[in-house]
C-alpha cells in the first residue's frame, strides 16, 4: 500500500502573505473598556515544517488599563473540510482566542467570541492588504447588540534580520 503525501493547498499557500516580520502600530478607541490610547507589537511569524500552518509570536504593548505589556503565539491555517481560515492564540495573559477566517481579492476578515466578565462579545478582525508589505486592520467588537470599534491600526513588513537570515541559510 502506497501512502501519498498531503501537498499544501492554494488556500494554504496564501497564508504564506503573513510569514516574515511585521511591526503594528495603532490607537484603541474609548469605550466600555476606558480611555483607549496607543498599542504597539512586533511579530515574527513563519511556516511550520510541512508549509500546513503558520506559526507567530507577537510582543505586545498596550495601556496599562487594559493588561499592559505581554506576548502571544498563535497558529494560522486552512481547515479544508470546513472551507475556513483557523486562528488560535494563547496570551501571556491567560486567554485563548479561537477565530475563523474568511478572504477576498484585498481583505481578511476573522470573527471570534469571547467572554469578557461573563458577557459574550462577538468579534471581527478585518485586515485590509495595501501591498506586499503592509497592511490596515480593524478590529471591531459587538455588545449588546451593537457594533463598535475597540482599535485601528497599520502593519508593515521589515527586512529580515541578519541573524534570520543566519538561521535559514543553516
Amino acid at each position: 500500500m502506497k501512502i501519498s503525501v498531503p501537498k499544501p493547498s492554494a488556500e494554504v499557500k496564501k497564508l504564506g502573505y503573513f510569514v516574515g516580520n511585521w511591526t503594528t502600530t495603532g490607537t484603541i478607541s474609548p469605550g466600555p473598556w476606558g480611555d483607549g490610547g496607543k498599542f504597539s507589537w512586533s511579530e515574527v511569524t513563519e511556516w511550520m515544517t510541512g508549509n500546513f500552518f503558520v506559526v507567530g509570536h507577537w510582543n505586545f504593548k498596550m495601556p496599562r488599563h487594559l493588561g499592559g505589556n505581554g506576548e502571544e503565539i498563535f497558529v494560522m491555517g486552512y481547515d479544508t473540510d470546513r472551507r475556513v481560515y483557523t486562528f488560535n492564540a494563547f496570551s501571556s495573559q491567560g486567554r485563548h482566542q479561537v477565530s475563523q477566517g474568511t478572504v477576498t481579492a484585498d481583505a481578511w476578515t476573522w470573527t471570534s467570541e469571547a467572554i469578557y466578565d461573563g458577557d459574550k462579545v462577538q468579534q471581527k478582525l478585518t485586515m485590509r492588504i495595501l501591498s506586499a508589505k503592509a497592511y490596515t486592520q480593524k478590529f471591531e467588537i459587538c455588545m449588546d447588540g451593537a457594533w463598535m470599534t475597540f482599535m485601528d491600526g497599520q502593519t508593515t513588513k521589515s527586512q529580515a534580520t541578519r541573524s534570520a537570515k543566519k538561521k535559514k541559510r543553516r
